[in-house]
């Protein structure tokens, strides 16, 4: 028992460097055929841990994203917030999009300083029209639900082109005003941090059930909800049974509810 107990700490401690790279592979209902193959790079709860910038997976999925989200908590009070920064400015700002989440804030204000991205980056309370192959696509942003200022009604989007909204807390799905996007990606939760065998996340810090504090769900019937584990830790510097991520999201058209996900294990 006493084995046990010292290898479940160990393992609590370093799980916190050993990177997951989750992707999930999904069909939704009225994506568009020209924007078959759509990736997004997700990246959250970075909370100053860059690692997994380095490693060649990272890399490969960077180069080929369509869309790069970043969905906030950036920086941590025992790393550098230069180290982090200097990551930062190597994500390509054309595709690259950030919403702000409860630890971007001092004082009240937003402050990712030193990161200095071009202003259309940030997409708190914004939403940015693109195209791909002929077809057009909608992301929209809301800043963190309790320390930034969400304003629904600067994210309400027309029905002329699918529509992602970007956002730090998985809870905007719970607001109505949800209804009109295909996709939502989040973070927040770090999956619980800590997670049991037959559990799941032992502290949820959110109001949805347990099923949607981590992974693919389907909170509409229309509507699929990607949250991500994170790449660093808040609070206590552990992990146990929840390796940190990075994520990518693949989409394709088709009925919803028919996905796939593939988890792959790398040191870092």
């Amino acid at each position: 028992m006493g084995a046990a107990i010292v290898a479940a700490a160990l393992d609590a401690f370093a799980e916190p460097l050993w990177v997951r790279f989750t992707e999930y592979r999904i069909r939704l209902p009225g994506w568009p055929t020209a924007l078959s193959g759509f990736s997004i790079l997700h990246l959250s709860d970075l909370h100053g841990r860059t690692t997994a910038f380095g490693q060649p997976r990272f890399q490969e999925w960077l180069r080929a994203a369509d869309l790069v989200a970043v969905t906030g908590d950036l920086y941590s009070p025992t790393i550098p917030r230069r180290l982090v920064a200097r990551r930062l400015q190597e994500l390509d700002p054309a595709r690259t999009l950030f919403v702000s989440g409860n630890h971007d804030y001092r004082r009240g204000r937003l402050d990712i300083a030193p990161w200095d991205p071009p202003g259309d980056v940030i997409l708190d309370n914004r939403i940015v029209k693109r195209t791909r192959g002929g077809a057009r696509y909608q992301v929209a942003g809301l800043p963190d639900l309790r320390r930034g200022r969400p304003d629904w009604n600067q994210v309400c989007v027309g029905g002329e082109a699918p529509a992602i909204l970007l956002a730090h807390r998985p809870d905007v799905v719970l607001n109505r005003a949800a209804d009109p996007f295909c996709l939502v990606l989040a973070g927040h939760t770090h999956a619980g941090q800590v997670r049991m065998v037959g559990i799941g996340a032992v502290i949820k810090h959110s109001a949805l059930p347990r099923s949607q504090v981590y992974g693919l769900s389907w909170p509409r019937p229309h509507q699929a909800l990607v949250v991500s584990a994170g790449l660093g830790t808040s609070e206590l510097p552990v992990r146990f049974l929840n390796r940190p991520e990075v994520v990518r999201v693949v989409l394709e058209p088709g009925p919803a509810g028919d996905s796939s996900v593939t988890r792959q294990g790398n040191l870092g």
